[in-house]
C-alpha cells in the first residue's frame, strides 16, 4: 500500500484531471450555446479550441502531480508518453485557433474594405 502522502498527492492529480473535464463540457455547452444563437461555425469552433487548450493545462498539471508517484521505470515511460502527447495535441489546438482567428479576422476586414467604393485616380 502507498503511504498517505502519496495517496494523497495521486488524489490531487486525479482531482485536477477532473477539473479539466469540467473546464471541456463548459466550453462544449459554451459552444453549442453560440451555435444557437447562429454565431457561426468558426464562433463554435473556436470556443471548444479554447475549451481544449484550458483542459489541457489543467490534464499536464495533474500529470506533473502524480509523477512524484512514480516508482517503475515503466511508469516514467508511460508518462513520459502521455505528456509528449499532450504536448502535441496542445500545439495542434493552439495552431487551429490562430487559424481560425486570423480566418474570422480576414473576413470581419472584408466589408470595411468593400464598403469604401472605388478609388477614383487624378480626380479633383
Amino acid at each position: 500500500m502507498l503511504p498517505l502522502d502519496t495517496r494523497l498527492i495521486l488524489l490531487g492529480g486525479t482531482l485536477v484531471d477532473c477539473a479539466a473535464a469540467f473546464v471541456i463540457a463548459y466550453y462544449v455547452l459554451a459552444a453549442l450555446a453560440t451555435m444557437v444563437r447562429g454565431n457561426g461555425s468558426d464562433a463554435v469552433r473556436l470556443k471548444v479550441a479554447e475549451g481544449v487548450l484550458a483542459a489541457l493545462g489543467f490534464s499536464v498539471a495533474g500529470s506533473l502531480l502524480k509523477i512524484i508517484a512514480l516508482q517503475t521505470w515503466l511508469q516514467i515511460r508511460l508518462f513520459a508518453f502521455v505528456f509528449l502527447l499532450r504536448t502535441l495535441l496542445k500545439q495542434v489546438f493552439a495552431w487551429e485557433e490562430r487559424r481560425i482567428v486570423a480566418r474570422i479576422k480576414r473576413r470581419s476586414a472584408l466589408p470595411a474594405k468593400s464598403m469604401k467604393g472605388p478609388v477614383r485616380s487624378g480626380t479633383v
